[in-house]
Parts: structure tokens; C-alpha cells; sequence
């Protein structure tokens, strides 16, 4: 079976615009943009601003990728199309400048950039680190058990030993902690701003931060009309890496496909982001198609092996052998994908 690839779309001509790990905007090049603005199109909803709030869905962490820095992020590597992907096995840099690990791998020290500044122009400080972990691990749902699968648990085990230094304290040694820290739920907010913003009921600003980005990130929102549009302005005093080149970017939201490709090919929208693969194939020619695979989702025929025929494994070889991968391949995603191992025909899944 088939999963269609995250794509991204561009108008030929022009310098650089596209990268494969879109939309998170702070991965294109300084060399990207030749105007000021880009208009793109997506075809999902953004329900939120903070990914800590109950009921945040997937479109939305873009959101905590543009807007907010963590302390480390996974690095990127090029694919073959010309775009970007994460490359999961290099960890680098966000807003810690450097970090430490004891030798019995319970305490990480992490010391952060002196020039690291939010939004508004506050300095961050290790303070602002520890309300955010905080925070994350006692908001419940996704964002506590994500942080839970790098053993970050408890308040307690977060430290601001001064403004620069932070200090995280683990029950036990993982090595799922330091690539935990690079996904987007242990973001940093502005703890000042945001408790000025929190009431008894609300000890988190949850309903502030939904609707406003207090983050140190490369981007900020500067205009939400959820259903409607987002609009993206640049963090010029960014020091999580290189500045993006797209200075401002208005996301729409534009739910029906044939519209979105209307607009790409009349030049009315720079980018179009989860363009379907029949898309991709056909428009090739005209504007610049860029993918990245998801590496953790897959397409797969799977076979019930509590019944009959199937808990035979010579019938789940046959039906293996039987299934014409390489036509549903063509058929359904336009020949746009990897097979996870294999070649043209066999016992192949695509990704």
C-alpha cells in the first residue's frame, strides 16, 4: 500500500523557496525570497497557537516549530529532490549554547545563548526554561506523555540554577531524552508574559497563549482568523540559527485542492503545502515539487492473523505474493514514494 509523501510546492523562476520539512519556515535559506511576502495555501485548520492545549491538533505544530525554540533540535539533511529532511541522528544547538551529561547519564546541564531574546525583546532565561518544562509535564494529555518518553515527569526535577544554566534531573539514564527535548512539545515561552496572563483557574495562560505566540522562535504570529488565515512576520533577532529568508508569509486556508492548484499555477499563491501525488506528478513540469517522507508512518496490508485462512503463514506469503504492489504503487501514488525494502514486484511497502 501506498502513503503519499509531504509535499511542497513552488512557482518556478526565482531563488530558492522550498524545503521539504515545510511548513516549518525556519529552515529556508537567507537566499529564499525576492519579495517580502509569499502567500501559501494549505488545505487544514490551525485550532491553536499553543501546542500545550488540550485539543490542539497536528496542522497546529507548525505553530510551536516557527514560533518557539527548545533547547536543542534535530539537524537537516538534504534529499534527493533538492529539499530538506530531519536528520534524526545529529542533535544541535537552539537556545543552549552547550550542554553536559554525568557520566551516569541522570543530570544534563544545559548553558544557554546570552543573546537568546523572546519576542518582546526579553532576555530568556533558564527561569523561562523551567516554567515551560513545568508546565509541559502538568498540562496532562499528549504533551505530559510525550514528555514522559524522555523521563521528564515531574517539576521537580527541573532546575534554574541561574539565568544561563539549567539543569534537568532524571530518575534514570535514557537515551531517549536528549532527542525528546528536540520535538516540538518542550518549547520555551516568555514566563513573565505568560503569568501575567494566568488566573486561578488558569495557572498556565492557557487561553493567552492560544491565541498569541510569546515564543523566542524564528517566526511569531501576527494575525490568526482561525478557518481563514495565519500570518507569519520574522524574528530578526532570531539566534537559533541562520535567519529564513521569507520575511513574511500569509498561510490560507483554502480546503478545496482544485483551488489550491488554481492558485499555484495562476501565481496567485507561492506555495501549497500536502499536495496529493496526482498533483505532483502532473504539475511537475511546470512549478517545483519538493518531498519529504514521513519516516514514521507507512502504508501496509495487514493481515488478521486470528482467523482462518490467515493464521496459516503460507497464506499470508501467498497473498503477499499475490498483491500487485508495483500497480498500486503507479495507480494510487503516481509512482511518488520508497519502497521500505525491496524492489519493483514482492513483498514491498511503500512510505
Amino acid at each position: 500500500m501506498i502513503l503519499s509523501r509531504r509535499e511542497l510546492l513552488k512557482v518556478g523562476g526565482g531563488g530558492l523557496l522550498g524545503a521539504g520539512i515545510l511548513p516549518f519556515l525556519k529552515v529556508l535559506p537567507a537566499q529564499a525570497a525576492t519579495d517580502d511576502v509569499i502567500v501559501a495555501v494549505h488545505g487544514q485548520t490551525i485550532n491553536s497557537l499553543d501546542i500545550h492545549r488540550t485539543g490542539t491538533n497536528r496542522p497546529s505544530y507548525q505553530v510551536a516549530v516557527n514560533c518557539y525554540d527548545r533547547l536543542v533540535s534535530f539537524g537537516t539533511k538534504p534529499t534527493a529532490d533538492g529539499g530538506l529532511s530531519y536528520d534524526y541522528a545529529t542533535i544541535e544547538g537552539e537556545l543552549a549554547e552547550s550542554w553536559t551529561i554525568s557520566d551516569d547519564g541522570l543530570t544534563m546541564t544545559f548553558k544557554l545563548k546570552p543573546e537568546a531574546v523572546f519576542q518582546d525583546g526579553t532576555k530568556v532565561t533558564a527561569a523561562d526554561v523551567k516554567w515551560s518544562f513545568d508546565r509541559a509535564v502538568s498540562a496532562g494529555g499528549f504533551p505530559t506523555v510525550q514528555m514522559k518518553a524522555g523521563g521528564l515527569v515531574r517539576p521537580d526535577q527541573f532546575e534554574a540554577v541561574d539565568d544561563a544554566t539549567f539543569v534537568i534531573k532524571l530518575d534514570r539514564s535514557s537515551k531517549l531524552t536528549l532527542p525528546d527535548l528536540a520535538v516540538p512539545v518542550p518549547y520555551i515561552l516568555n514566563s513573565k508574559l505568560a503569568k501575567a496572563h494566568a488566573t486561578a483557574d488558569d495557572p498556565w495562560a492557557m487561553e493567552y497563549v492560544h491565541k498569541n505566540t510569546i515564543g523566542s522562535g524564528a517566526y511569531k504570529v501576527i494575525r490568526w482568523d482561525p478557518g481563514q488565515q495565519l500570518v507569519y512576520e520574522r524574528n530578526d533577532a532570531w539566534t537559533g540559527g541562520p535567519l529564513p529568508g521569507i520575511k513574511r508569509l500569509v498561510l490560507r486556508e483554502v480546503p478545496s485542492q482544485a483551488t489550491r492548484r488554481a492558485l499555484i499555477t495562476r501565481g496567485d499563491a507561492q506555495m501549497s503545502f500536502n499536495i496529493p501525488n496526482k498533483d505532483a506528478k502532473e504539475l511537475s513540469g511546470d512549478v517545483t515539487v519538493h518531498s519529504t517522507p514521513i519516516e514514521n508512518s507507512i502504508y501496509v496490508v495487514g493481515l488478521n492473523q486470528t482467523f482462518e485462512p490467515f493464521q496459516d503463514p503460507d497464506v499470508r506469503k501467498a497473498m503477499a505474493y499475490l498483491i500487485p504492489y508495483e500497480d498500486i504503487f503507479q495507480a494510487a501514488a503516481y509512482g511518488r514514494g520508497n519502497p521500505m525494502w525491496g524492489g519493483k514486484a514482492g513483498i514491498d511497502t511503500i512510505h
